[in-house]
């Protein structure tokens, strides 16, 4: 019952964190959720000479298509009851305020590609259709996005309106409350990817709305093996290259992160019959055997095989843009088919269960390392396992590079440091805010065109040796947006991984075209893969994407700028140090936006090239906690508390989470002072030999290893029936012994 209670507990606690939710009603077949908006702002801007109206509502940003009038939406994540599945959902208001008539509210951009500068085209143009029209626009209170599973929890996703526009007379009109009601029917079949594990729950907790749904869900028996047996990364790679793999393998295991290292041959007694579809289902095996959450992938696409995914979408509202591009993530997305329509296009809209979406929430994060021979396997396990060495207190790791090119003239958006900047401490522009990189935590040094002495005609700006330079000093993250090319990033075609000489590994990421698409469709090494293993310099990891990078004219909220803020406030914001986690956390925030211009497509290109299991070097971890302190010989049936206790090296606040050795854990407590003892307690349902560890997490999610295990001996407790008989034999001895007292009298 303890973890049934430190559940409860941080539930009730997460309730009182929303502030703008209002939980009004649920039962197992309906769920009220009330969501409340702040007062709108109106402000006027100027777009090569024509005066727009913004309409601003704080958390709830502007997007649109094309052309359409730019509106407030707010994306809603709402948890359906266990063993349901939606019937029906309407929206609701229960008052509605005229702002006023005569307003010309700005017309969503054009979208542009980051390949070149041939489209620049700076002023917005209007959908006359829309905006003639005496119709409201949206003309609805929310769309529907999907229903997707995180780790056997169902989350419905919709995007909600709370303000409408009539064009043709320029009234806006905006809601202050919103109601949505989900109505839900019963269904026979339970999620079978549920873990039943307190981790998994509190990782619920972080994504959804309505946290008290998840009272509905059992705490059944978890189905994940003995923790002698449970690891965290699974890099799966061929036979010849598994022993390349082992100093990285020993380096995680000495630093909490148990990893295992299997081959194609576990996939399959033929290894060359070994299709994307079947190392999914071994992933799946893995996952709810062994509780995996990271998956590398050791091997290029001709070692490991790859899954190409179908994505289309619409550019500026006119151009109909599709490609098949490779998506490593299908291998963490557990849930469902992804091609239920079975024809030859995977990962289409309505591929998933019974036409649904696919499934977009990840069970397992993913990450590659394009390896094609032993030396790629020695270049970048050396540069992972010295970065994971790094000493926290190098200076290197304060060192963070932003590099920006001329785009074409867009407006505001014409220069890539006009995206970079809100990655600068942090940002609220176009309506949504993120955290960012601290300017007093990090030294922030800018490669940026639109600043660079005496740019223009004469001048194109700042050269690959300029970047070059800056590197081989050694730098930690290095964040890009400019044009792009399978070979050609940061101005710099494949060829240039020569001119490094850096000892220190940094991390990458571009929002450029094409620089991450290692299916090779030019049949050469995209440059994502050669500066990940081609070299011993260069990145130890980096995020590319494998087609076109979309952004927004007169915008700095286009796809792949939506995508980069969320990365970096998943990092510095949300506590999400950890690659794989990090990369798909910035594309569940952008979820609710799937239906937007080339969201979709953005979503599924945007590969980990690294170990999904390595954390930034954001702070330094905890120290290692105390031995777990408590019986180690007990019965089944009967909870028994252990306490542990650690310092953090920084003063932060700490979370711990203790490992039961039967495939149940605590769950993240606290957060605790560092140095005050922590208590769990926990109730063995089996009899065995178990070894209890706990770890501990500062507040910025930074991890440190595990403590030394206790051995716990547990034996069966007596039955009911010999507890009944020991009670009668006392109760008959003490009548003997009485009578015997009374007899001497």
């Amino acid at each position: 019952m303890k973890k049934i209670s430190i559940t409860c507990i941080m539930l009730s606690l997460l309730i009182g964190s929303f502030s703008s939710l209002v939980l009004a009603e649920n039962t197992n077949e309906n769920i009220i959720i009330n969501y409340s908006f702040s007062t709108p702002n109106l402000e006027k801007t100027n777009i090569d000479g024509i005066i727009y109206d913004q309409l601003i509502i704080e958390d709830a940003p502007c997007f649109g298509n094309p052309g359409d009038p730019f509106i407030p939406m707010k994306g809603a994540y709402i948890l359906l009851p266990e063993n349901t599945q939606l019937r029906d959902i309407s929206v609701t208001y229960d008052k509605e305020v005229s702002l006023g008539e005569g307003y010309n509210i700005e017309p969503v951009g054009e979208l542009v590609t980051n390949l070149n500068i041939a489209k620049s085209k700076s002023t917005p143009t209007k959908n006359e259709k829309i905006y003639s029209s005496e119709d409201m626009f949206p003309g609805k209170l929310f769309t529907e996005i999907g229903t997707y599973s995180f780790r056997g929890y169902d989350i419905l996703v919709l995007t909600l309106y709370p303000a409408q526009y009539i064009p043709s007379i320029g009234e806006i009109i905006y809601y202050p409350n919103l109601k949505v009601n989900i109505e839900t029917v019963q269904r026979h079949n339970s999620n079978l990817l549920c873990r039943s594990s307190i981790k998994d729950r509190n990782e619920v907790l972080k994504k959804i709305d309505n946290p008290n749904i998840l009272n509905t869900y059992s705490i059944k028996e978890s189905q994940l093996v003995a923790t002698e047996d449970q690891y965290d990364l699974l890099i799966l790679t061929t036979n010849e290259l598994k022993a390349g793999f082992q100093p990285l393998k020993d380096v995680h295991d000495n630093n909490g992160i148990s990893t295992e290292i299997k081959t194609l041959a576990d996939v399959s007694i033929l290894p060359d019959s070994v299709t994307p579809e079947k190392i999914r289902d071994f992933v799946t095996n893995e996952y709810m055997k062994y509780g995996i959450e990271y998956l590398l992938i050791g091997g290029d696409i001709g070692l490991v095989p790859h899954k190409m995914l179908y994505v289309s979408g619409m550019d500026e509202d006119k151009w109909f843009y599709e490609a098949e591009m490779p998506v490593d993530q299908y291998y963490g997305y557990l849930d469902g088919p992804f091609n239920s329509d079975g024809d030859e296009l995977w990962g289409e809209p309505n591929d998933g269960q019974n036409g649904g979406d696919v499934d977009l929430l990840a069970e397992v994060y993913v990450g590659r390392a394009c390896v094609d021979d032993i030396d790629d396997v020695n270049n970048f396990v050396h540069k992972t396992k010295s970065y994971i060495e790094t000493d926290y207190n190098d200076e290197y790791l304060s060192k963070v590079l932003l590099a920006g090119e001329y785009l074409g003239d867009h407006g505001v958006s014409s220069f890539g440091g006009d995206l970079l900047d809100p990655l600068i401490e942090g940002s609220d522009l176009d309506g949504f805010t993120t955290v960012g990189i601290s300017s007093e935590k990090y030294n922030i040094d800018t490669l940026y065109d639109r600043d660079w002495p005496g740019y223009g005609i004469d001048n194109n700006g700042w050269i690959a040796e300029d970047l070059i330079d800056r590197v081989n000093e050694n730098l930690h993250i290095l964040t890009h947006d400019g044009h792009s090319y399978y070979s050609y990033n940061m101005r710099m075609t494949n060829d240039y991984i020569d001119m490094f000489t850096n000892d220190k590994y940094y991390f990458a990421y571009s929002v450029g075209c094409m620089a991450g698409g290692f299916d090779d469709p030019d049949e050469y090494d995209c440059y994502g893969e050669v500066i990940t293993v081609k070299s011993d310099t260069g990145a130890f990891a980096g995020i590319w994407n494998a087609r076109y990078g979309f952004f927004w004219s007169q915008r700095t909220d286009g796809d792949g700028s939506m995508f980069l803020r969320q990365f970096w406030d998943a990092v510095f914001g949300e506590n999400i140090p950890n690659l794989g986690k990090a990369n798909q956390d910035s594309k569940e925030d952008n979820l609710h936006l799937l239906t937007r211009s080339c969201m979709r497509w953005t979503y599924y290109q945007l590969n980990l090239f690294g170990d999904p299991s390595v954390s930034f070097k954001t702070s330094k971890p905890p120290e290692k906690p105390q031995k777990p302190d408590g019986p180690s010989s007990i019965v089944v049936g009967e909870e028994y508390k252990y306490n542990s206790s650690t310092a953090d090296p920084e003063g932060q606040q700490i979370y711990y989470l203790f490992s039961w050795g039967d495939g149940s854990d605590s769950g993240w407590l606290g957060p605790f002072e560092s140095g005050a003892k922590v208590q769990a307690g926990h109730i063995w349902s089996n009899k065995g030999d178990f070894s209890v560890k706990v770890k501990a997490k500062d507040t910025q999610g930074v991890e440190g290893p595990w403590s030394d295990p206790l051995k716990v001996s547990l034996s069966r407790a007596k039955n009911s029936r010999q507890l009944s008989l020991t009670t009668i034999e006392l109760f008959i001895n003490k009548i003997f012994m009485l009578y015997k007292s009374i007899k001497l009298r």
